[in-house]
């Protein structure tokens, strides 16, 4: 250790509480870097990964439940609501309709029916456009054999089984983080909905609403023109009995809601910069006048003007840097601890960011946390003491 590190380690020591003051402003700030910078990354993932999985143009759905749907598709909520299936051949006479695709949900009450509380979701294998594209054709004709899809937040056994109404289904794949309620879904062909309706009937459990095959809760259209969506909602809204949702609509308010999000992050990341900032300004300059003696000292022993300054700004740096790298895990250790709740409480699609964002948000949290104390000091010397210190 060369002579000017053993005096900033004396110096750090000798007025410990102080230095320890200094260094948990870092930690704060680091903290809320690299937390805020996360929630914003996972976030932005969400939104866009959810705008690719929509695949559906509009969804029809009955009278009354277009919010819910929307939930559902831009949150992990999940819900469940019938309509006769005679809508289907209404919806097919319409011109401009490209494809059509019923889904039927069963909302599950607790784990006790199941291995945990899921969204299930029948599908027709035949016509379904929506979970087909992000799975291999060969798990579709599997779930057509009666096994199952699940989504990612769905925990599969050892033996990829997932237990349900006292059965075990084995499970064919299991689909990418999504960030909304298709991570807690489990997939299932529209045929074993009656199978699966008399097994929980059987099992005297689980379901929150009695239903029978024939009822489906959501038709997904692909429309033949893009361009004219706007003329294709006319002529379904003419249909008795039902909402009609806009995937655009539900793009835009996500968009709307990631951005009002963007907006409060940030001005809590600056807030919580500014009031750091001025701390150790106040600190410094009131510790930089008190030292006035101490650096007289320095000179009289022979270290030059630049020389006290560089030891001012160094001890500055080796306060705040600790202070950064523990702000910094200690954000990316609570993340992770409350991935889940963040994930459930922001009311947004959010998928957690990669290994290498994580990487360059702590660089940055470390790097900007650590600078701002010998920034401050530099500054102040100019103020305080440039007779002692500027040459």
């Amino acid at each position: 250790m060369s002579g000017t590190h053993k005096l900033i380690s004396k110096s750090i020591s000798s007025r410990l509480y102080r230095s320890l003051g200094i260094a948990l402003i870092g930690v704060l700030l680091s903290t809320a870097i690299v937390l805020i910078g996360l929630i914003l990354l996972g976030t932005e993932h969400g939104g866009k990964n959810m705008v690719e999985r929509l695949g559906a143009d509009l969804i029809i759905v009955p009278d009354g439940h277009g919010d819910e749907m929307e939930g559902m598709l831009i949150t992990a909520k999940k819900s469940f609501f019938y309509m006769d299936d005679s809508v289907l051949d209404r919806i097919g006479e319409i011109e401009g309709v490209e494809k059509v695709s019923p889904q039927t949900f069963l909302m599950t009450l607790e784990a006790s029916c199941c291995d945990q509380p899921v969204q299930i979701i029948g599908i027709d294998t035949d016509s379904d456009f929506t979970v087909k594209p992000w799975i291999d054709k060969s798990f579709l004709n599997a779930i057509d054999n009666g096994e199952i899809i699940v989504g990612s937040n769905v925990g599969v056994k050892e033996d990829k089984t997932f237990q349900m109404f006292g059965k075990k289904y084995n499970v064919a794949a299991v689909l990418d983080e999504s960030g909304s309620s298709m991570d807690v879904t489990v997939f299932v062909s529209r045929d074993y909905m009656d199978t699966l309706i008399t097994d929980a009937r059987e099992a005297g459990q689980g379901i929150v609403k009695e239903i029978t095959g024939k009822d489906i809760s959501a038709v997904l259209i692909k429309a033949a023109d893009k361009d004219d969506i706007q003329r294709l909602v006319g002529k379904l809204s003419s249909i008795e009995g039902v909402d009609v949702v806009t995937t655009d609509l539900v793009s835009s308010k996500l968009s709307q809601g990631i951005g009002r999000m963007k907006t409060v992050y940030a001005i809590i990341a600056f807030a919580f910069l500014l009031v750091s900032i001025a701390l150790l300004y106040i600190i410094y300059y009131i510790t930089l006048n008190e030292r006035k003696k101490e650096f007289e000292t320095l000179r009289i022993v022979g270290v030059s003007k630049s020389g006290v300054k560089k030891f001012l700004i160094e001890e500055a740096f080796w306060i705040s840097f600790p202070g950064a790298v523990l702000g910094a895990f200690f954000g990316l250790l609570v993340f992770d601890l409350i991935y889940r709740v963040i994930e459930m409480t922001l009311n947004l699609p959010f998928i957690s960011p990669y290994g290498y964002e994580k990487v360059i948000v702590l660089l940055i949290s470390l790097i900007l946390t650590a600078i701002i104390g010998p920034a401050c000091v530099a500054f102040n010397i100019k103020k305080t003491c440039p007779t002692e210190v500027l040459e």
